[in-house]
């Protein structure tokens, strides 16, 4: 009896953190529905109730990082609040960064969103108080609590990770468009040798002084960074208008017959960046990195 008393003790240990968390899904599911039987909905394209995780791994180290998302009352185009829904926005943050909150132009009231609104966009922006080296992170959480006229509370964790030392990337993207913009920003202040001659061998760094004591055929022969992205042409296409091309190197595949490129190769120069085309074949699509994707759709690599 004492075996058995035990053994029964130790399984219901071990179901008590099911059993609350299944309680905690129940109760919440049950004031969701209460609140939507109101009318009421307060919700975020990336915020969530309970909390998510995002991780952005395309940071350089050195520039800020804008992180677009909205505050909104509605469950999809015909179901929206009847009343205005007061919130507050909290943000706490890990050290060596600051963070600010911009609104967009078009938010007549922060901190609350009227009936008519239904969106309230805005852009968190966390800035380096140092360079940070590739590897190392920093946290930022941010929660959306509505205060009226029901609580509720949003959050989400965004962990931000130098992919690269001094180079990020974005994709910027929608649904409905035909192309996305593949954007990349070098903030490195030194070159480096990238094709050897005579003394200067093979990723020898140079200062802007050095660089800009050397002629024009020895200046094409150095970038801050050499840049490849590689992507597949049977979702998305290069813009071969793109002046990228013209400094560029490239693969090609065969897709329906038809021979397209599927990976560039180009220098970037210093405190500089580029922006690069390409188009969708899926318009209703969105690629939009990082946040909305965990990997891009365009691959990237810098050496």
């Amino acid at each position: 009896m004492k075996k058995k008393f035990i053994i029964c003790l130790i399984i219901l240990l071990l179901l008590l953190p099911i059993g609350i968390t299944f309680s905690r899904y129940v109760i919440q599911n049950i004031k969701d529905y209460i609140m939507e039987a109101n009318n009421f909905f307060f919700n975020s394209d990336k915020l969530v109730y309970g909390g998510i995780t995002y991780n952005i791994n395309n940071w350089g180290g050195s520039t800020d990082v804008p992180v677009q998302f909205e505050i909104n009352n509605h469950k999809n185009n015909i179901l929206t609040s009847q009343t205005d829904i007061e919130y507050d926005l909290n943000v706490t943050k890990s050290e060596d960064i600051l963070v600010s909150l911009v609104y967009d132009e078009g938010t007549e009231t922060q901190g609350v969103i009227q009936k008519e609104e239904k969106t309230e966009k805005l852009t968190l922006i966390v800035t380096p108080t140092r360079v940070f080296n590739t590897g190392e992170s920093a946290t930022v959480i941010v929660k959306a609590r509505s205060s009226s006229p029901y609580i509720k509370e949003l959050s989400a964790t965004f962990v931000i990770t130098v992919g690269r030392k001094g180079i990020s990337y974005e994709i910027v993207d929608s649904v409905g468009s035909p192309y996305l913009m593949f954007k990349v920003t070098d903030a490195l202040d030194k070159y480096k040798v990238v094709d050897p001659w005579g003394d200067y061998t093979l990723n020898y760094e140079l200062t802007m002084t050095e660089y800009s004591a050397l002629s024009p055929s020895e200046k094409a022969r150095c970038a801050a960074a050499v840049i490849t992205l590689s992507f597949d042409p049977s979702v998305v296409i290069l813009d071969t208008t793109s002046e990228i091309l013209e400094k560029s190197t490239y693969t090609t595949s065969v897709y329906n017959g038809v021979s397209y490129i599927n990976s560039i190769t180009f220098y970037i120069d210093v405190l500089s960046s580029e922006e690069i085309r390409f188009y969708k074949r899926n318009a209703s699509a969105n690629y939009t990195y990082p946040v909305t994707n965990p990997t891009p759709i365009v691959t990237f690599s810098a050496s």
